[in-house]
């Protein structure tokens, strides 16, 4: 039923291909790719096609995700599980990445969860006339903008392939059978035999769950980018009305304030769909840095330099995996909290005492900037990052103490 509502909303609104891309930039491919990789809806195709064959699509789309990830993504995590539990002295070389695992699967279930309303909110970005842009000067800047987060997409995604690359590649250079990742299996794996069952079977589940969470990660900083970035289109319009005549200048006042609106309600939005997820990492985060951090401590890189580079990278990855939401987040609050001064830099004494009332009752709603919120819990912006840092780092002392 919700397929259907969005399919004749896009028959309503269809701006040019040019301009879909120019709106969201990157964030198509991500979400192709979100698609391939069982986390965003996939829409069934509307074809003069047999009632059986439609069932079969419409049937796939549905249960694609849980075909994928139910034997790879899950499977694997809950046997990593069983190897960490029942091997307490190699607990300090899959702990680590057991706690990521589960980081993991509670992106991948809020993401199956308000797959819906994720789907609503790009669309919204993407097709309303109400966010438009509407001069060479706002796409240039709008442009540029995007491009600088599809580099950061890029060097972020390509990061977390490398961490697969380097660690599956440095275990084939070792002597004897051993793999990147510790798991339980039912059998021996350690001959000729079966060694490559488990090795191509932990190389197919790991990628999904890398290449899946970096790409969830990207398309949750896209959502903060993308609303920063609204509040900063709203600023620039502000400053220019001091190029306008009076009249001019309150329609377009009331076009803004309606537009500040609408990105209010997009922000209140964007928080419910990043508000569980950066919590869970959050939280998360400051164990899996502290127990990586150990491992790091405790690794000889001349034993195994591959292995000691894979946790290097894997360590600067999850690090950025923390400092970017909290950077987009702390973005909305900065440009929000900008918008008053950008109302005063605006003329507005210039103009009549009904304008300058109207501009006054504006930027009296305006005093509070807005924030993201993590799960009702605390403010997500620069501070929770250091904050998160120092708490790894303090819990990582006190194990460092413990084990001596």
């Amino acid at each position: 039923m919700w397929a259907q509502h969005i399919i004749k909303l896009e028959l309503k609104m269809t701006p040019s291909a040019a301009e879909q891309q120019e709106r969201i930039g990157v964030a198509r491919v991500l979400m192709h790719f979100l698609q391939i990789l069982g986390a965003w809806p996939i829409l069934p195709e509307h074809h003069h096609q047999n009632a059986s064959s439609t069932q079969c699509r419409t049937w796939l789309a549905r249960n694609y995700r849980y075909l994928l990830h139910l034997p790879l993504t899950f499977t694997y995590n809950t046997l990593m599980w069983v190897e960490a539990l029942t091997r307490w002295e190699r607990a300090d070389h899959i702990l680590y990445i057991s706690i990521t695992e589960v980081g993991m699967m509670a992106l991948t279930l809020n993401f199956w969860r308000l797959d819906q309303r994720a789907y609503h909110f790009m669309h919204e970005l993407c097709y309303s006339d109400h966010l438009a842009l509407r001069n060479q000067a706002e796409r240039q800047w709008w442009r540029a903008k995007q491009r600088s987060f599809t580099r950061i997409a890029v060097c972020y995604i390509g990061g977390g392939a490398g961490v697969l690359c380097t660690a599956f590649g440095a275990t084939l250079l070792v002597n004897g059978y051993s793999l990147p990742y510790d798991y339980w299996l039912p059998f021996e794996w350690h001959n000729a035999q079966n060694y490559w069952y488990a090795y191509g079977y932990e190389l197919v589940a790991m990628s999904l769950t890398c290449i899946a969470n970096v790409t969830m990660d990207m398309m949750l900083c896209y959502y903060l980018f993308h609303v920063a970035l609204l509040y900063k289109l709203i600023g620039m319009r502000l400053m220019a009305l001091q190029h306008l005549s009076e009249r001019l200048a309150v329609q377009q006042l009331i076009n803004i304030i309606e537009l500040h609106k609408r990105v209010k309600r997009l922000t209140a939005q964007c928080e419910v769909l990043v508000s569980l997820p950066i919590l869970v990492q959050i939280v998360l985060s400051v164990f899996i840095l502290c127990l990586s951090a150990y491992r790091l401590q405790s690794m000889q890189i001349n034993e195994n330099p591959g292995q000691f580079f894979a946790m290097l990278q894997f360590a600067s990855v999850l690090t950025l995996q923390i400092f970017l939401p909290c950077y987009f987040a702390n973005e909305i609050t900065i440009n929000s909290d900008a918008l008053t001064t950008c109302v005063y830099n605006s003329n507005w004494e210039e103009f009549s005492p009904p304008t300058r009332k109207l501009m006054n009752l504006y930027m009296e709603l305006m005093k509070r900037p807005e924030q993201i919120k993590a799960g009702n819990f605390f403010l997500v912006g620069l501070p929770v990052f250091t904050k998160t840092m120092n708490n790894a780092y303090s819990l990582l002392a006190l194990l460092l103490n413990m084990s001596k």
